[in-house]
């Protein structure tokens, strides 16, 4: 149930392909099948970071069973994927992780 959301203030010209690469990318960063995968964009949103409106995103991400010791891992992974696609220097990227329990995560009709 990987949940990917990136905010950010820069223009994605063509959202499905972008939210297509960052399925596969999440998918490969977490080990997991991307039929699972959902990725949402908010882009061309009005943020600053240290003090600064340039170039920047906030990313969450949710998904069972991620480990403590799996974030630094993945952070360095879908870092230099949002770096590589929007050009976003990597010092401008915050991730937040988040791992809820799976009865706490619906799908299907029920939980995981």
């Amino acid at each position: 149930m990987p949940y990917l959301h990136i905010h950010t203030n820069v223009a994605v010209e063509n959202h499905a392909d972008f939210l297509a690469r960052c399925s596969l990318g999440t998918a490969l960063a977490l080990g997991k099948p991307e039929s699972y995968v959902m990725v949402e964009l908010s882009d061309q949103r009005p943020m600053v970071f240290a003090g600064s409106d340039q170039p920047l995103a906030f990313v969450e991400l949710k998904s069972l069973g991620l480990s403590p010791a799996d974030t630094a891992h993945v952070s360095h992974k879908i870092s230099t994927l949002i770096h590589h696609e929007l050009e976003i220097d990597i010092s401008r990227i915050y991730i937040e992780f988040e791992a809820p329990q799976r009865d706490m995560f619906g799908w299907n009709g029920g939980t995981f």
